[in-house]
């Protein structure tokens, strides 16, 4: 592990040398778990791949600020992706409390497996509606940003346990929700 972290740092020095290849390895690397994420916030395409690169130009803007380690670098992802999800929807919503969900609109895509996601994501966006803030956000970087408890648990300042608990009592929640679409 301390081999990877060295490794994950020295991409990071030499991407604030102003190597973007490098940049493009940590890109690579992180995409996934931060698009997920974004996605099942917004429940389109198109808004969650321009929250992605927003969320990647805020990084390298502030790469020389930061002291990136392989550990701590997906949670800051993860801040400021979160911060610009509630920063569209106060735009979008000014009405809106900040946790609540983000308006979903169409992708554009009429192939029958695209519409039988599409009726998933949704029944899925109905299941975390009835969640509370708190445990839609745990939820959502748990299972969409594939984040570990320890890592959850330290971008919210809450204990390991803590967040084994919220999930729980979502995931029953949800579970109780979507017994009606057995």
């Amino acid at each position: 592990m301390a081999d990877k972290q060295t490794a994950f740092q020295e991409l990071v020095l030499r991407a604030k040398a102003g190597d973007k290849d490098v940049f493009s390895e940590i890109y690579e690397t992180h995409l996934t778990p931060v698009y997920r994420y974004c996605y099942i916030r917004l429940g389109n395409r198109e808004e969650a791949e321009d929250t992605v690169q927003e969320t990647f130009l805020k990084a390298y803007l502030a790469l020389q600020r930061f002291e990136a380690t392989r550990d701590n670098f997906l949670p800051y992802l993860f801040t400021v992706a979160r911060n610009l999800l509630i920063n569209k929807g106060k735009k979008k919503h000014p009405d809106l409390e900040p946790g609540e969900v983000m308006d979903r609109e169409d992708g554009g895509m009429n192939t029958s497996s695209y519409a039988e996601e599409k009726e998933l994501s949704q029944i899925l966006r109905e299941a975390m509606e009835i969640l509370t803030d708190d445990e839609r956000e745990i939820v959502a970087q748990r299972y969409f940003g594939e984040r570990t408890y320890a890592e959850i648990a330290a971008t919210f300042d809450k204990r390991e346990d803590a967040v084994r608990q919220h999930i729980a009592r979502a995931m029953k929640k949800m579970r109780k929700h979507l017994i009606q679409y057995d």
